[in-house]
């Protein structure tokens, strides 16, 4: 499976797995974890907010860090950054010390991800980079799956075993997600660099509309993600009484099915291309959450759920992959750095509008969400359709 990549494909795709394996820690329990310590739905709006808002800004300076530091020294400051913020958001003093723990991990997240793409992108070639980029999303999706599944259970057994509170045994769970700096840090520490001849990028309209068309579908899918994800977890607890340990039965199959999806999604893309693919599978989901509110029993909707975010999430190293194609290997980080700031903007934007959507019904969401999903597929679609190269 990855046996024709170099040893820094390999090392960079294992480094994105154990990132996956225990970011889920801190994803999947952070709502719980909050609620723990006191706060609501309103106050982690902000939180996740934030995230996202710093998360955009520094998608934005991502490719220009890269171009003065290299793609393997900007990973490196990613990561140290991800890691004094995990680490705040454990100690947790107080209200403004969480929110800076939350500002820490966007500014990672902003970093890391245009700039892994991009090497990984350069590190296997046009040729392989639909396949490279799917098998390092379903590795990290499947590592992710065990993530949900021991943080729903995680916290249940600290307090039956060791006795201690509920707002204890949810902070060691998040502070376990500390341990991926532990293995990522090293292993981008030994890979080489890949240089960059020009350290500028020539600014002209056509780089910039190439940009533009991907980042705007790109932007009303945050907005929609931001409503509905972030609150999927108190949702299932809210709607239907599940437990926690339930509710991660349910995101443990989405992401371990998902994974596994990921090995086979490139047949598909052989056959009939990536444009059709990617709409298709957006297409479908939008559906599925529209009517979501409309299913009344708690299985019916956790299996409509995993089949809208497989359908959903599956295209996303798809959808990656495609767009680096349209750039050099100076313009890559910068462009995925500006699409990923405009899906992270609305994405902030989104936690805030979910937050209120969701204190006054627990259907408007959905709604708004399967509506936002629909227009950008259509206009992906009619950007890209002549582009689907089979």
């Amino acid at each position: 499976m990855l046996g024709s990549y170099n040893r820094d494909a390999k090392l960079l795709i294992a480094a994105n797995a154990a990132g996956q394996l225990f970011l889920q820690f801190s994803i999947f329990i952070m709502p719980f974890y909050l609620r723990a310590l006191g706060y609501g739905m309103d106050k982690m709006g902000i939180f996740f907010s934030i995230q996202t808002f710093v998360g955009g800004l520094f998608f934005l300076i991502a490719g220009q860090v890269s171009l003065k530091l290299g793609y393997k020294k900007t990973l490196i400051l990613g990561a140290l950054l991800g890691l004094m913020g995990r680490i705040l958001q454990v100690l947790a003093l107080n209200f403004y010390i969480i929110a800076l723990g939350f500002f820490l991990i966007g500014a990672n997240m902003g970093i890391r991800q245009p700039n892994f793409y991009a090497l990984l992108s350069e590190e296997v070639g046009e040729k392989q980079r639909h396949h490279a980029f799917s098998i390092s999303f379903g590795i990290g999706t499947i590592l992710n799956a065990l993530g949900v599944l021991i943080a729903g259970f995680a916290p249940g057994f600290f307090v039956e075993t060791f006795g201690i509170t509920s707002e204890l045994a949810y902070r060691l769970v998040v502070s376990l997600a500390i341990l991926q700096f532990a293995l990522v840090i090293p292993i981008l520490l030994v890979i080489k660099d890949v240089p960059v001849k020009n350290p500028r990028i020539n600014w002209r309209k056509e780089l910039v509309v190439k940009i533009l068309k991907f980042s705007l579908p790109s932007a009303m899918i945050g907005l929609g993600a931001g409503i509905t994800i972030p609150y999927m977890s108190l949702y299932f607890n809210l709607r239907f009484g599940q437990t926690l340990a339930v509710i991660s039965g349910v995101f443990f199959a989405q992401q371990l099915v998902m994974g596994i999806g990921s090995f086979i999604l490139p047949k598909l893309v052989d056959k009939i291309g990536p444009v059709k693919t990617i709409s298709l599978f957006q297409s479908i989901a939008a559906f599925l959450f529209g009517i979501f509110p409309s299913l009344e029993l708690f299985l019916l909707a956790a299996f409509v759920y995993i089949i809208r975010s497989i359908l959903m999430n599956i295209v996303w190293p798809i959808n990656d992959a495609f767009m680096m194609g349209f750039f050099t290997t100076e313009e890559k980080a910068t462009a995925a750095g500006i699409r990923r700031a405009f899906s992270t903007f609305m994405r902030g934007l989104g936690n805030y509008i979910g937050g209120i959507l969701f204190s006054i019904s627990l259907s408007y969401p959905f709604y708004a969400t399967a509506t936002l999903y629909v227009t950008a597929t259509l206009i992906f679609y009619f950007f890209f359709a002549r582009y689907n190269k089979v």
